[in-house]
């Protein structure tokens, strides 16, 4: 089995509305070419260059979506 590679975000605090926002959220990312100028994240969320604070970890409150599909697609 192949995992997909993922990135862990969340919107950068100066762009959240609020702490509900500020989920993180598991983004696949492409395993050949060039980056998408939108990532879109296993719930569906999109982010766009510069709008991410990517993290080593999840951190905060999970989106919970994201998490379950990147365990099983790992």
């Amino acid at each position: 089995m192949i995992s997909q590679p993922h990135l862990i975000a969340r919107v950068r605090a100066e762009l959240a509305r609020g702490e509900r926002d500020r989920s993180c959220h598991f983004f696949p990312l492409p395993a050949e070419g060039s980056m998408p100028s939108v990532l879109h994240a296993y719930c569906g969320f999109a982010i766009r260059p510069g709008e991410a604070e990517p993290l080593d970890a999840p951190v905060g409150m999970p989106c919970t979506s994201c998490l379950m599909a990147a365990a099983l697609s790992s």
